[in-house]
């Protein structure tokens, strides 16, 4: 199938140190909600599969979902790097994307129940800290050893280093809060630390979450590149205080009703405030920033790139509902591999998705 001619910058290549990315369209990580792990809390079979039906074509870039620096987990599912089993189904994946001339960075978190659920990071003691910034880099190191392309420190979502990062969340007094140089000692420390194993052909991102205001957005996108990041990757983040959320709400918020505020852009400006915060941090930092959250198709993408707006563009949802959504968009880059249901079904159950189940059913109606 040829590729329209309307789509080109999408396709350029694009290079970060020593690596090679054949193109700028990137899977953005999404937790497989509803596939069965592996043993031990490994990736498995069936997530592998899952990633499989993904992995092919022109996809540039994957960035995985967030692996744990822990075993246990508290409020994602714990996939980590910690066993040799975890260890070994990594390694699969990495080849899986290799075998398609496709680049992964790894992202990796502290397992965190968010700020929507309340937690807190204000009583951790310097040891502590200490410790997890220790999980912090073995778990870089493994997935260095896997032969990944980089990781991504999860900094956005409401989890841990965004409780750090945030004004809002952190109050601390010690050496972990106050300024902007205080709230992001504990990120500047792990990255600093990464940077000494970290060579030429493995990249340092950072998943950054935005803030009350877009200044400080920016000021924390500076930050980051001066303490060493290498790709920054704009997502949601953390833009009020506290306030009460049903149990069974869902771990990340990314649709209306959530704590976010929205950003009055430029009356031109046909996207949401998540890219409206990534174009703007892309304007003050002299890295590579992938642009994410609900540009829906390669039409859109396209017109983020030929701004000059960023350097790579993410797709979530529609990756998540049609496996085959750059296929299906080479002859119609206006295609959305996503229904925009006002509820994603990927919270609890992505196989549950109106998109997943109807492709299925065309499936079936081919044989």
């Amino acid at each position: 199938m040829v590729k329209s001619a309307a789509i080109r910058k999408l396709y350029e290549p694009y290079e970060i140190k020593s690596i090679q990315f054949k193109n700028r369209i990137t899977m953005a990580p999404m937790v497989p909600f509803g596939v069965p792990g592996g043993e031990e809390n490994s990736l498995g079979e069936d997530v592998l599969d899952y990633y499989r039906e993904r992995i092919k074509g022109d996809l540039g870039l994957v960035v995985t979902h967030c692996f744990s620096v822990l075993e246990q987990d508290v409020g994602l599912r714990a996939f980590g790097l910690n066993n040799e089993k975890q260890k070994a189904d990594l390694k699969k994946l990495v080849d899986m994307c290799h075998g398609n001339g496709t680049k992964i960075i790894v992202q990796i978190g502290y397992p965190s129940k968010g700020h929507h659920r309340h937690e807190k990071i204000n009583s951790w003691t310097a040891e502590q800290l200490h410790h997890i910034e220790d999980l912090f880099v073995e778990s870089a190191r493994a997935v260095k050893e896997q032969g990944a392309d980089g990781i991504e420190l999860h900094g956005a979502n409401m989890f841990f280093l965004n409780l750090f990062s945030s004004p809002i969340s952190n109050t601390r007094t010690d050496e972990y809060g106050g300024n902007l140089e205080g709230r992001l000692h504990l990120a500047g420390n792990i990255i600093r630390r990464i940077k000494e194993f970290s060579d030429d052909d493995f990249i340092i991102g950072y998943r950054l979450g935005f803030n009350k205001n877009v200044r400080t957005d920016i000021d924390t996108a500076a930050a980051l590149e001066k303490t060493g990041v290498e790709l920054l990757h704009v997502s949601y983040g953390i833009r009020e205080a506290d306030r009460y959320l049903a149990p069974d709400y869902p771990p990340v918020i990314t649709y209306p009703g959530s704590s976010r505020a929205k950003i009055e852009g430029p009356e031109s400006f046909d996207f949401n405030d998540v890219v409206f915060t990534g174009t703007s941090v892309h304007t003050f930092v002299n890295i590579p920033v992938i642009l994410v959250d609900e540009i829906w198709n390669l039409s859109r993408g396209e017109e983020l790139l030929n701004k000059n707006a960023g350097e790579f563009i993410a797709y979530g949802r529609p990756f998540l509902g049609d496996p085959d959504f750059l296929e299906q968009s080479k002859e119609n880059p206006q295609y959305e591999g996503c229904l925009r249901c006002k509820a994603c079904a990927w919270f609890h159950d992505y196989s549950k998705c109106p998109k997943v189940i109807r492709r299925k059913k065309e499936n079936i109606g081919k044989f």
